[in-house]
């Protein structure tokens, strides 16, 4: 009966096919199937096509795999559709080709414009460059032929040109206006210099004689201190012989007038004479001695006394070093003359005991500072003196004094040269000084934080010389707030003056902060009242807004539903009711009405607060003295 039902033909004349849930295993497979789905599609992006796909796919493999009745035409239309599938891919392919190459045919005559502007522009540029190599290869030859005709100008024997005089239609130094006009003023001035010329020019003929002399007088020169030597030679030989003669007469004289019987006028000489000789290296020694001590006593006339003056009189090392030096300050003067400063610079700063690493020579290099104008690719000879001395401090063992070390900073720093400044102090060539850290620190223009290395250098110069305060001052400048509390905290403690001083001097938000900030016992180096004020000074609302809204935004640690801007007022006692209503009033007059409205509302709060602990307080003290009684 059953099979006959299900063989039963539909009104529309196709056969029945059988149920597909029959059981509860078809149930069963159902649910399965449709949470493996759900499990799939959670893990996969659901907005892709491709993978839902995928998913289906595999669940209608399934399905089939299932369901053996329902096979083959599972089969059928899973081949139908996946063939209709492949057909529709294949069309999304051809289309984006064919796209794409309909966007290049579109695209290729700008294409072919844009090529031939290139070239055109290509072409423009090299007719300019042509141009300009045709140009300066004019101006080469010009420049060219002008050397040639200088040479050949150089070449030719003719007389020296006349100088032709300018006209200065400047005023006469020293004379005024009016007389400057006077015709009777300027003949007297006149003459009064035709008598100076004169006296120059007789001058010069007779003070000053050719260079090419200096040779013949140090011939001279040498010719004579030989002849010096070779008298004071034989001199020293003389004063010997006297000196014995003398001894000699002596001692016949005495044996005359006492004739011993058993010696002879011969045997008195000789033992004189030798006993002079033991004498006389006794007195050599003690002339040594004598002499260090700076005593230059002579004993007995005797000769070896006599040369030891004489040489230290007559030294002729200390001539020779004194003609040495003259020769080396001739030799810089001569290179200072010629313009030749670098060589100049080096020749001073390695001079024989210092005599040219002074002030007057620096004084010569700034004056010809001022005079000569410098090419631009070329050090000043002041700068170049300054790196000189420096670079030469090692190899003349001791560092410039405090003068000339100021000095050689101030010019590094008038020529903006910082590099060569830290190279100076990191190198330890400079003799430090406070003036020259004050002198770093206020070639500074920048605003908090410094951008320019100065305050560092300056620093760096500071903690050197245990400047403590002024170093933590160079730290605020830098922006280096934190640092130069905890500088100020274990190296030199601040007052609450020290302070507010150094807020006026470098203002900034984090400076703000940090000195209202608690530390660890809950104390602060200032009230916050008094930073308020004190940076309202020079009208700095741009500092005063942040720093109030960002205190009232922060909260506590041990309270979150208090702000820090609550417990700074609280804690502050310095500031009275009055200054806060100042500060209130101020923040009214410049438009910032909220600030000021929650600034007023903290200090009553905070008002309140204090009066309540006051009278508690007072309420405290005599039941705790009636407990006592």
């Amino acid at each position: 009966m059953s099979q006959t039902s299900s063989r039963a033909s539909t009104p529309g004349g196709y056969p029945k096919i059988p149920p597909i849930i029959t059981n509860e295993s078809d149930r069963v497979f159902l649910l399965d199937l449709n949470d493996y789905i759900e499990d799939e599609i959670r893990k996969v992006n659901s907005e892709e096509a491709e993978q839902r796909y995928i998913i289906y796919r595999n669940a209608f493999n399934k399905i089939i795999e299932y369901v053996t009745a329902y096979k083959p035409l599972l089969t059928a239309i899973k081949k139908e559709y996946e063939f209709t599938i492949d057909s529709i891919r294949k069309g999304q392919r051809e289309a984006d080709y064919l796209n794409g190459k309909l966007k290049a045919m579109a695209s290729e005559p700008s294409t072919i414009r844009n090529y031939k502007k290139r070239a055109d522009e290509l072409e423009e540029r090299i007719s300019i460059i042509e141009k300009d190599n045709d140009k300066l290869q004019q101006q080469l030859q010009d420049l060219r032929s002008k050397r040639q005709r200088r040479e050949e100008l150089e070449r030719e024997v003719a007389e020296p040109p006349k100088r032709e005089l300018k006209k200065d239609r400047r005023l006469i130094p020293g004379l005024s206006l009016e007389e400057a006009t006077d015709l009777n003023l300027l003949y007297k001035n006149l003459d009064i210099l035709d008598r100076q010329l004169k006296d120059l020019n007789i001058s010069f003929r007779t003070r000053y004689v050719p260079k090419s002399q200096k040779v013949d007088f140090k011939n001279k020169l040498d010719t004579k201190v030989n002849t010096r030597d070779q008298l004071l030679r034989q001199g020293l030989i003389y004063r010997a012989k006297r000196y014995r003669l003398k001894i000699a007469v002596e001692a016949a004289q005495a044996y005359n007038r006492f004739k011993p019987p058993h010696q002879t006028v011969g045997d008195a000489v000789t033992f004189a004479i030798a006993q002079a000789t033991g004498l006389q290296v006794q007195e050599k020694d003690a002339a040594g001695q004598e002499q260090n001590q700076g005593e230059g006593e002579k004993r007995d006339g005797s000769p070896s006394a006599v040369a030891t003056a004489s040489f230290e009189d007559d030294d002729p090392n200390k001539e020779k070093e004194a003609e040495m030096m003259l020769e080396y300050i001739e030799k810089f003067n001569e290179l200072f003359e010629d313009g030749k400063y670098e060589e100049a610079a080096i020749h001073a700063a390695n001079s024989p005991k210092g005599i040219l690493r002074t002030s007057a020579t620096l004084a010569k290099f700034r004056a010809e500072n001022e005079d000569v104008k410098v090419r631009l690719s070329h050090r000043s000879p002041l700068l170049a003196f300054c790196d000189a001395i420096m670079a030469s401090v090692g190899a003349v063992g001791c560092k410039p004094a405090g003068e000339l070390s100021t000095e050689c900073v101030e010019c590094a720093l008038n020529e903006n040269r910082l590099d060569l400044l830290s190279h100076w102090i990191s190198q330890d060539r400079l003799m430090l000084s406070r003036q020259i850290g004050d002198l770093i620190s206020g070639h500074c223009g920048c605003k908090v934080p410094c951008k320019c290395g100065c305050q560092a250098l300056a620093q760096n110069v500071y903690t050197k010389l245990h400047l403590h305060h002024q170093a933590i001052i160079c730290l605020l400048k830098q922006g280096r707030v934190h640092a130069g509390i905890e500088y100020a905290k274990h190296k030199s403690p601040f007052t609450k003056e020290m302070y507010v001083e150094v807020l006026r001097m470098c203002p900034s938000l984090q400076l703000m902060h940090a000195l209202v900030a608690a530390d660890d016992q809950g104390s602060r180096p200032l009230p916050v009242g008094v930073v308020i004020l004190t940076v309202l000074e020079n009208n700095s609302f741009d500092l005063v807004l942040p720093f109030i809204q960002e205190l009232q935004n922060r909260t506590a640690d041990d309270d979150p539903n208090t702000s820090l801007f609550h417990d700074a007022v609280l804690d502050d006692m310095e500031t009275s009711t009055d200054e806060w209503d100042s500060l209130v009033k101020i923040l009214q007059d410049q438009g910032y009405e909220e600030t000021a409205t929650n600034v007023l509302s903290t200090i009553t709060v905070m008002s309140a607060m204090k009066t309540v602990l006051y009278k508690s307080l007072a309420d405290d003290r005599p039941d705790s003295a009636a407990t006592q009684g």
